[in-house]
């Protein structure tokens, strides 16, 4: 375990935590390498996504839709992540708990293989997800000491040379888990498909998690975790230095077209192709 500097393309440089050769924030290396030993419940739900695509944003609807109220109060995501918090931290929080991580599926808890935890997989296309972290980075200075610009990014997140690696990787790692693993209860979500319509999905999780909400509460539930809602009641207490929201930055498809010049657009798709050619992935990069 070591805190390591990882310079981008001009030499300015990510402030990472290597733990057993896998990158992470400046977490608690004991809790990151805990994770697979986590005692889980049979009523856990786990939201897990590479970073930047909507996890926040679930969290947020899986709270009001178990509580069958909007008026569920403030609480923070970070306070139910497994490679964050403590297993006696984890193990005081009531049931059903919102568990969430950014690890790949093979460094799970064991023990998903043996409860009926279920687990909601959330997919963003690449491009978009890869500027939502390069904001990312560059807002949370006190963790990262980021200060790069993105055409330098670019290249460093393709690399995986940030915390929790490559998408690529990471994708595969979830795709390939899944399907070998049919007797896992799981549910994948498109972050694409949230955005165009989210009452649609926001029905199919509720769904997925045996609840019978009728559709007048789930379109208040639709309104409550809008992105502007959120915003409104979270960005105001959670903002950077610039007076910008953390979490919620835009949550735009299409956001990338603000930032990949031509060329770097034709670079990523030739790296794409190389890499995940032989998946079947349903992407969208506009709606």
């Amino acid at each position: 375990m070591s805190v390591k500097k990882v310079p981008d393309a001009a030499g300015c440089t990510l402030t990472l935590l290597d733990v057993d050769g896998r990158m992470f924030p400046t977490f608690p290396a004991d809790v990151i390498r805990g994770v697979p030993n986590l005692k889980l419940r049979d009523d856990d739900i786990l939201i897990s996504g590479y970073p930047k695509s909507g996890t926040h944003w679930l969290f947020e609807v899986l709270r009001v839709l178990l509580s069958g109220s909007c008026d569920v109060g403030g609480m923070e995501k970070d306070d139910l992540m497994i490679e964050m918090m403590s297993h006696d931290h984890l193990a005081k929080m009531p049931s059903p708990r919102i568990l969430n991580t950014h690890v790949q599926f093979d460094s799970l808890p064991k023990e998903i293989h043996q409860k009926k935890t279920k687990i909601i997989y959330l997919l963003r296309n690449p491009k978009d997800a890869a500027v939502s972290f390069y904001n990312h980075h560059r807002k949370l200075v006190q963790y990262y000491d980021y200060h790069g610009i993105f055409k330098d990014y670019l290249p460093l997140w393709v690399e995986g040379k940030v915390d929790y690696g490559s998408w690529f990787d990471y994708v595969r790692n979830w795709q390939e888990g899944l399907t070998r693993h049919p007797d896992v209860p799981s549910l994948s979500v498109v972050y694409e498909d949230m955005k165009e319509d989210a009452l649609s999905e926001i029905r199919r999780i509720s769904q997925f998690l045996g609840l019978s909400h009728d559709d007048a509460f789930l379109r208040k539930v639709d309104d409550w975790c809008s992105f502007k809602r959120m915003r409104e009641r979270k960005g105001k207490h959670d903002m950077t230095s610039d007076g910008q929201p953390v979490m919620y930055r835009k949550g735009e498809v299409g956001d990338w077209k603000n930032w990949f010049t031509v060329a770097d657009n034709e670079w990523f798709d030739q790296e794409f192709r190389e890499k995940m050619t032989d998946l079947d992935l349903s992407l969208r990069y506009t709606i």
